[in-house]
C-alpha cells in the first residue's frame, strides 16, 4: 500500500478539509483526493462523508485509522533506523506523558549523550493510553504510564510517585460541591478514581483541560482552581501567584515504566532505563516517596 496515501488519508482526518491537507502536504487539491480515491478503491469501502464545512470519517475510515497510523509510523521508523550512521550501534524509542514532558526529556538526553554514545534516541510525547499502544504495537522500546495494564508482552515496574495538590489563585477553603472556575486536569484512571471517592457531589465538570500547563495558565491569568502537581505548583505557591485550597485532600499518583519483556535485556534499553532513573525529576521524586 503506497505510503503517500496513507500519508494523505491521516492529514485529510486531523484537518478535517482536503484543502487544508493539500496546503499541510504542499500538494494540489486533486491530487489528495487522488491518494484518497485510491485508498478507497483498494479497500472497497468510503473513508470520508462530504459536509458543507469540510469532510468527517465514515466508520470504515474510523477503523482503518489506527492501522493507516501504525503503518506510517513504523516506515518513519524504519527509515530512521535504515539511516543511522555507521557509529551508531542501535536506537532506543522512549514514550513519555505529556504532563511530565518537560521535567524528563533534557535531563535523559544529557544522560544518553554521555553515557551512550553510540545509541541514537527518539522521543515520543503523548498521553499514556497512546503510549501504551506504540509500546504494543513495537513503535516504542519504553514508556512511562499512569496505569499498568496487565498486557502479555510487557514488563512494568512503578517508577516515581508524586502529590496532586487542589490550588486556586486566591486563597479559599475546599468546597464540597461545584465550584466556580475549577478545572479537571485528565490524570488518568488513578486520579479519576480517588477524585470521585473524593467529590461525589461532583460527577460532571464545567472545565476539562487534557494538559496541566494549559489549566495553569487558564488559573493565572483568569483565575480558578485545579489539582496541579506538587512540583509543579510548588514554585508558584512560594511567590504568592497560587495558594493552596485549605481542607482540599491529597491525591498521590504512581508513574510506571513500561519495557517490551523482549527488550528487557538489551544492553541499550538497560541504558535507557539507567538513564531515566538518574535524572534530577526521578531522583527526587523516588527518594521521597519509594525508598
Amino acid at each position: 500500500m503506497n505510503i503517500e496515501n496513507l500519508r494523505a488519508f491521516l492529514e485529510v482526518t486531523a484537518t478535517g478539509s482536503f484543502q487544508k491537507a493539500s496546503e499541510s502536504l504542499h500538494i494540489t487539491q486533486s491530487s489528495v483526493s487522488a491518494r484518497i480515491k485510491a485508498l478507497e478503491d483498494r479497500l472497497n469501502r468510503e473513508l470520508f462523508t462530504r459536509k458543507r464545512d469540510g469532510v468527517a470519517l465514515t466508520n470504515g475510515g474510523k477503523a482503518f485509522y489506527p492501522y493507516a497510523l501504525s503503518v506510517v509510523k513504523t516506515w518513519q521508523q524504519a527509515q530512521q533506523e535504515v539511516s543511522l550512521p555507521p557509529d551508531i550501534d542501535n536506537i532506543v524509542s522512549l514514550g513519555i506523558p505529556v504532563h511530565y514532558w518537560n521535567k524528563l526529556y533534557s535531563d535523559w538526553l544529557n544522560w544518553m549523550n554521555e553515557n551512550a554514545p553510540g545509541t541514537a534516541t527518539r522521543i515520543q510525547s503523548d498521553y499514556s493510553i497512546f503510549l501504551l499502544h506504540e509500546l504494543r504495537e513495537g513503535l516504542l522500546d519504553l514508556a512511562l504510564v499512569f496505569y499498568p495494564e496487565l498486557t502479555p508482552g510487557l514488563h512494568f515496574e512503578p517508577l516515581f510517585s508524586e502529590q496532586l495538590i487542589m490550588v486556586s489563585n486566591e486563597a479559599r477553603h475546599v468546597n464540597d460541591g461545584q465550584t466556580q472556575g475549577y478545572i479537571y486536569i485528565d490524570w488518568g484512571h488513578q486520579f479519576q478514581e480517588q477524585h470521585n471517592r473524593e467529590y461525589p457531589n461532583v460527577p460532571h465538570h464545567r472545565i476539562t483541560l487534557a494538559l496541566e500547563s494549559q489549566a495553569l495558565v487558564q488559573i493565572i491569568e483568569r483565575g480558578g482552581s485545579a489539582y496541579l502537581a506538587s512540583s509543579t505548583a510548588e514554585p508558584f505557591i512560594k511567590d504568592g501567584k497560587l495558594f493552596r485550597v485549605e481542607g482540599a485532600k491529597e491525591f498521590a499518583i504512581t508513574i510506571h515504566l513500561a519495557v517490551l519483556d523482549n527488550k528487557k535485556q538489551d544492553p541499550a534499553i538497560i541504558a535507557a532505563i539507567e538513564g531515566l532513573k538518574a535524572t534530577r525529576f526521578i531522583q527526587d521524586h523516588t527518594l521521597k516517596s519509594l525508598s
